[in-house]
């Protein structure tokens, strides 16, 4: 415990880090505002702090660091808080991202100018003032957009043009998710889209997380994007796949990125990949700490905690050893109140599966899509081919029973 790490985000997707974290010998230091946040039970000290506050939790880390015992490292874990990181980082004088990259990380529009002036494919994108405008932009390139608040977390707010019924209420949704009511719109290109998770060192990336995003229940959701986990690896021919690496070290690089994670949103059209989104952090969804993990052999949160202190990591550390079939999926009850869930312990069972995570609890309330993936549970199996993987997932799937009402 001769190092100490902070970990901004206490959730049930950040737990992991910090249980590795531990692992490694670390004095574990988790922020989060919520006391009963599930990532204080690998914790040797905790901040309550909201991660989404910079200021807050800079103070709080500053505190710790003048008090307690000097903070070495700072690391953002499944929440979309670059900009808290960032300041802590500065505050401190800790290795990781400056202000500058974590604007624009948390500016979709910004992010998306700063991609086109340095080359990097993006889909057309435009910022929308008024109803009016929006209405202008659909009879000039069709209904086919996607309009999203400019600086929302993850997919809330985000919604297809094609699939709406009332323009006005879309261009409202928007707005609602947007701390400073801005919204944009980007045109919907066709293909496979991928999951990408790197590490950056020196300005080197490596990219051994790359997930094919399964959309299978896109009717379903109607107009929004909810994702039902991934598939590793990535059934994208090898040379999209490195065309797919190489425009996230493009993206990074362009973000000024030359130390730290991104997790890359990236749609592959006609060929080509275009990047979507860039986030400056470790992913949510397990995707770093347990798919990366199975499906390669890379400690992929080990040398994300090891960047975070300002160590070296090199090709030997990020690179693939083997590639084991992952599937990622969830369970997604209906809307309503949650009374009670079973069969968690039958899923566990099944051969193949590598866990069942149950996210919601007994009183929770399943909302209908649109703010966030309405799911309840998390199932993760490996197989010999992405088949047999499928397969396990789905029947650990079937022994869920989660009523609502």
């Amino acid at each position: 415990m001769d190092k100490c790490i902070l970990i901004i985000s206490g959730g049930i997707e950040a737990a992991e880090a910090a249980r590795r974290a531990k692992q490694m010998g670390l004095f574990v230091v988790v922020s989060d505002r919520d006391a009963r946040a599930p990532g204080f039970a690998f914790a040797d000290s905790c901040l309550l702090a909201d991660v989404y506050g910079p200021e807050e939790t800079a103070t709080a880390a500053e505190r710790f660091n003048r008090k307690v015992r000097r903070i070495d490292g700072v690391i953002c874990v499944a929440a979309d808080a670059p900009l808290t990181t960032a300041l802590v980082a500065e505050r401190l004088g800790l290795p990781g991202i400056d202000g500058k990259s974590a604007r624009l990380a948390c500016d979709k529009m910004a992010m998306k100018r700063c991609f086109a002036a340095q080359g990097v494919p993006v889909p057309w994108f435009k910022e929308v003032a008024t109803l009016q405008e929006l209405q202008r932009i659909v009879i000039e390139r069709g209904p086919d957009l996607v309009i999203k608040p400019v600086d929302s977390r993850g997919s809330r707010g985000v919604q297809r043009l094609a699939r709406v019924a009332d323009f006005s209420q879309a261009f409202l949704f928007a707005r609602a998710h947007s701390p400073s009511q801005r919204v944009m719109v980007e045109e919907y290109l066709s293909g496979p889209q991928i999951s990408t998770e790197s590490l950056i060192c020196d300005g080197r990336t490596f990219t051994p997380g790359l997930s094919d995003r399964n959309y299978e229940y896109l009717d379903r959701f109607a107009p929004y994007f909810v994702e039902n986990g991934g598939d590793l690896p990535s059934q994208l021919p090898i040379v999209q796949q490195a065309k797919v690496k190489d425009v996230v070290h493009r993206a990074a690089a362009a973000l000024g990125i030359r130390n730290g994670t991104v997790k890359g949103d990236i749609v592959v059209h006609q060929g080509e990949p275009y990047v979507i989104e860039l986030a400056a952090r470790l992913s949510g969804g397990f995707f770093c700490t347990r798919e990366i993990p199975l499906n390669t052999g890379v400690d992929f949160v080990g040398c994300a905690l090891r960047l975070a202190l300002g160590e070296t990591i090199t090709a030997k550390d990020a690179e693939p050893k083997y590639l084991i079939p992952v599937v990622q999926r969830y369970a997604f009850p209906p809307p309503g109140r949650i009374v009670s869930i079973e069969g968690a312990e039958e899923a566990r069972a099944v051969a193949g599966v590598e866990d069942v995570v149950i996210t919601a609890r007994t009183g929770d309330i399943i909302a209908s899509a649109g703010d966030k993936r309405p799911s309840a549970a998390m199932v993760l199996a490996k197989g010999s081919s992405r088949e047999h993987a499928l397969k396990a997932a789905n029947d650990a799937l079937a022994c869920l029973r989660i009523q609502t009402q």
